[in-house]
This record gives C-alpha cells, sequence and structure tokens, in this order.
C-alpha cells in the first residue's frame, strides 16, 4: 500500500499483527486464507486424546480435520483491541468452535461429547 499500487491479496494464516494492519487500514488489506492457529489445534489435539482415553475409538488412524477459512469480510470477527501491527505473538481466536463435537463425532467409531469440552469457555486471545 505504502508503494502506491493496488494492494495486493494477501493468502496464508491469519495472525494478530495482521489483524492490527487490517484495522489500522481496512482499505489497503485484503486477505482470503485459513486459521493455522497454535491453540484451536491443540484444543482438537487435547480432545481426540480424551475421547480415545474414554474408550472411543477412532475410525481412522489419521485424523485430518478441516481448518477454519479466513476472507476479508469476516476480518472484524476475528479482531480483538490487544491485536496491533507489534503484536505478533498473539493469536486470534476463531470466532465459533472449527471443529463442533458433532464433526469430531464422524470420526469415531462410537462418538460421544468430549467430556468437560465447552468452547464458549476458550480464553479470549487478549485475555491476562
Amino acid at each position: 500500500a505504502e508503494a502506491g499500487r493496488p494492494a495486493p491479496l494477501i493468502t496464508g494464516s491469519i495472525t494478530g499483527d495482521a489483524l492490527g494492519y487490517w484495522k489500522a487500514n481496512p482499505d489497503k488489506y485484503r486477505f482470503e486464507g485459513h486459521a493455522v492457529l497454535p491453540h484451536w489445534t491443540a484444543q482438537t489435539l487435547f480432545r481426540v486424546g480424551e475421547r480415545m482415553l474414554d474408550g472411543q475409538k477412532p475410525k481412522l488412524n489419521t485424523l485430518l480435520i478441516p481448518i477454519p477459512p479466513v476472507h476479508t469480510a469476516d476480518l472484524g470477527a476475528w479482531y480483538k483491541d490487544c491485536m496491533t501491527t507489534d503484536a505478533v505473538s498473539i493469536f486470534p481466536i476463531p470466532p465459533k468452535d472449527p471443529m463442533p463435537e458433532e464433526w469430531l463425532d464422524a470420526y469415531f467409531s462410537n462418538p460421544a461429547p468430549t467430556k468437560g469440552w465447552d468452547y464458549s469457555k476458550v480464553p479470549d486471545a487478549c485475555a491476562k
């Protein structure tokens, strides 16, 4: 944008600093990509492990799960006040559970809800 050329389409995984730049320059930032983020990936791993320890049987030995898409039109739902252009270590939290229990059930031959799991209790990206 600073070079005077049209804003290029940015692709990849969304980050806090990218969202901070978008908030400061909404007309100069376009994004299409996915949320390859550490927290929801770890949460899903925990949930799969919890289900296996609970006796649920995976249908396959490799579980491939969908990665949440992120579009320019959705950036407002991902953005939080702590995300600035310097917020490189802040990762956004998906606005809704990227792997709902119903979807996770499809990976198991004897599914049951993950014990103690409630996505609404996931800490906010800006939590201190």
